[in-house]
């Protein structure tokens, strides 16, 4: 599973068999470790939090999701992988139950299970958090204690695996379900990073809102705010400000009139150059020449 901790909380870790990974992590420490691991858009992932509390990191900490004891959290989004950064807070512990879709529909599959999670599950992505049921306890409780020998721990594993997933599935309500709101987030700055770099490279020309909205499918509303929440700037005001960093380098490099900058740059009349680049950083740009001299 290639998870890797920053502190000293005990991980023990199982490749249950293709595609199926149980891992036990337990921070008995007085402070918080942080487990950084992929996120693989092929695998559907299990956390259950057996003590203390835990938060879930996503897109560089913008996003977080709490877990706490006595709770589960499953993720799957099939259409992007996603770094995960995961707090476990002091004296907690958490089971992860990693597989493949794959190897989940080849489960149910065998034993003629239907189930409507599974059949819609490809179709959009999952967030579930859910009580933890004393079944489920008892059985997560036997597999953190588990002391089988070697040659029997990987079947042992196993039937605790098949357990758990038919507790799980078979609960007769799914509490807490809903489309997860980090994922839409992290979707739309995507989108947003995506129109951030378009804009650079035509700055000299860049497309109006209208023409960004109906060429992305986005929403001006969640245009203008994601360029706040990312950027902290309005749209023109980044393309604007990436006009005048080029400027500021064209002055620095002495080759170039001022006339001649802006004409490059993109503006139809000097004089607005001119005083947008005042206005930023305080001089005109013939003044600003004058310091490099």
């Amino acid at each position: 599973m290639n998870i890797k901790n920053t502190h000293k909380s005990i991980i023990k870790e199982y490749k249950v068999s293709q595609d199926v990974y149980i891992a036990l992590l337990d921070n008995n420490t007085a402070a918080t470790d942080t487990i950084l691991k992929g996120i693989d858009k092929r695998y559907i992932q299990f956390y259950f939090c057996t003590k203390g509390s835990l938060t879930f990191n996503f897109n560089n900490g913008i996003y977080k999701i709490n877990l706490t004891e006595g709770r589960s959290f499953l993720f799957y989004y099939p259409s992007l992988d996603l770094p995960l950064s995961l707090n476990i807070h002091a004296d907690s512990k958490v089971c992860i139950v990693v597989l493949s879709i794959e190897k989940l529909y080849q489960l149910f599959a065998e034993h003629g299970i239907q189930d409507n999670f599974i059949s819609n599950i490809n179709l959009k992505q999952f967030y579930q958090e859910k009580i933890s049921t004393p079944q489920i306890q008892l059985a997560l409780n036997q597999i953190e204690e588990n002391n089988m020998a070697p040659q029997f721990e990987r079947l042992y594993l196993i039937g605790k695996m098949y357990e758990l997933f038919t507790l799980y599935f078979s609960s007769p309500t799914i509490e807490e379900t809903e489309q997860n709101p980090f994922i839409s987030n992290v979707v739309q700055a995507k989108k947003i990073k995506e129109i951030r770099n378009m804009l650079l490279e035509n700055l000299t020309n860049p497309p109006s809102i209208k023409e960004i909205v109906q060429r992305y499918s986005i929403s001006e509303y969640l245009l203008k705010d994601g360029f706040k929440k990312l950027y902290n700037n309005t749209v023109y005001g980044l393309i604007l400000d990436k006009k005048l960093e080029i400027a500021k380098a064209r002055l620095e490099e002495g080759e170039l009139k001022v006339k001649e900058i802006a004409f490059e740059l993109g503006y139809e009349n000097p004089s607005h150059f001119i005083a947008a680049f005042k206005k930023k950083y305080g001089i005109t740009p013939k003044q600003f020449t004058k310091t490099l001299e």
